[in-house]
């Protein structure tokens, strides 16, 4: 988005420039003219002002007032080799524009040989077309003569003491010569037995001491791996992660029960349906389900059913237990039964039964005695 105004913006005041200009550059041109080279700008509208002529060095400058350029002209031409000179128009200013030819040498000196020449569309320079000279080639130049020079005047005494040298060793004895080889020869020829002797002292593997550092640390490793597994599995046990109903696949309860099914009519019915500890009345029918109302006294209803199906326990019996009075003792019945003057017409028949009882056990009690110490008598001595 930046680029883009900034781009309008340089539009705007270009076009807004152009309004007060009256010469637009729009091309450059570069041709050979025998010894001459010819730059030819191109204008578009009246050119009323003189162009300003620049020389300087390798460099030739045209400012011309009152015009523009856009965009900036820049292009390479062949004045003497391909591609060795530049032409460059760029705007300098919002009136001003200059265009400048970069040549391969240098016009010192030749000023008056260049030119300009004005027409209705366009601008013409002549320039003088030279041969540029490279440094470079001259400066190898140098140094090959250089180098020419220098071998002349190389010293040969060094060479001459090494030809001496060579010539005294060819001089030299050969009986030396004749030592060293035999002596070669008999280290060659004899054979030294070697003896490969091990060391069973160092030989054996170096038996590893027992680190205690890193036993303490595997074990002080594991053991804060096993408390860390308990904790986890007791803050799993405390969340009720597993406790019975916790999650659906551990519980073994029934879920959904019915509980009992009431035929009223063809493809009619009603049922009495648990839901874990709700309890709701239910219509069946061609249609499907219907929801008639929840019982609310669950407790109740089920206590209601026990009693249908298994009838009064204890647990039933419980309390209304406690509405009746206790109206005997059962001290008192047994002190009744051992009078003789009390007659067995005036106890009453419970508690008759209760003292029968009794005396059953207490003769169970006696019989059970009198068995025992008949089969102790029976029994011969060991003796």
């Amino acid at each position: 988005m930046k680029g883009n105004s900034l781009k309008t913006l340089i539009l705007a005041t270009l076009v807004g420039i152009s309004t007060y200009a009256n010469v637009n550059i729009t091309k450059l041109n570069y041709k050979n003219d025998k010894n001459f080279g010819v730059v030819t700008v191109k204008l578009k509208g009246v050119l009323k002002d003189t162009p300003e002529l620049t020389i300087k060095n390798d460099v030739i400058q045209i400012e011309i007032p009152n015009s523009i350029v856009w965009p900036k002209i820049e292009k390479q031409v062949s004045v003497n080799r391909s591609f060795d000179s530049k032409l460059m128009a760029y705007q300098y200013n919002k009136n001003l524009v200059r265009v400048r030819a970069k040549l391969p040498y240098d016009l010192s000196g030749k000023e008056s040989k260049v030119s300009v020449i004005l027409n209705d569309d366009n601008i013409q320079l002549y320039f003088p077309k030279e041969k540029a000279v490279s440094r470079k080639i001259v400066k190898s130049l140098l140094n090959v003569k250089k180098k020419k020079s220098t071998a002349k005047s190389y010293d040969e005494s060094y060479l001459e003491k090494l030809l001496k040298d060579k010539e005294k060793t060819k001089k030299a004895p050969i009986k030396k010569i004749a030592k060293a080889e035999s002596f070669l020869h008999e280290e060659m020829n004899t054979k030294k037995v070697v003896v490969d002797s091990l060391n069973t002292k160092m030989s054996s593997v170096k038996k590893s001491s027992f680190d205690f550092s890193s036993y303490v640390f595997k074990f002080i490793g594991f053991f804060a791996l096993l408390v860390a597994g308990i904790y986890f599995m007791m803050n799993f046990f405390r969340k009720g992660m597993l406790k019975k109903g916790g999650l659906g696949f551990l519980s073994g309860s029934k879920m959904v029960e019915v509980l009992d099914t009431t035929y009223l009519g063809p493809k009619r019915s009603i049922l009495v349906v648990r839901v874990q500890k709700q309890i709701f009345l239910m219509s069946q029918s061609e249609k499907g389900m219907d929801f008639l109302t929840e019982i609310k006294d669950t407790a109740g209803f089920m206590k209601e059913g026990e009693k249908q199906v298994v009838g009064s326990n204890f647990d039933t019996n419980l309390d209304t237990a406690s509405e009746k009075d206790k109206d005997f003792k059962l001290k008192d019945v047994v002190s009744a039964f051992d009078t003789p003057d009390v007659a067995p017409d005036d106890i009453d028949p419970v508690l008759q039964a209760l003292a029968g009882q009794t005396e059953a056990q207490e003769l169970n009690k006696v019989s059970l005695t009198k068995q025992i110490k008949n089969k102790i008598k029976d029994l011969k001595p060991l003796q």
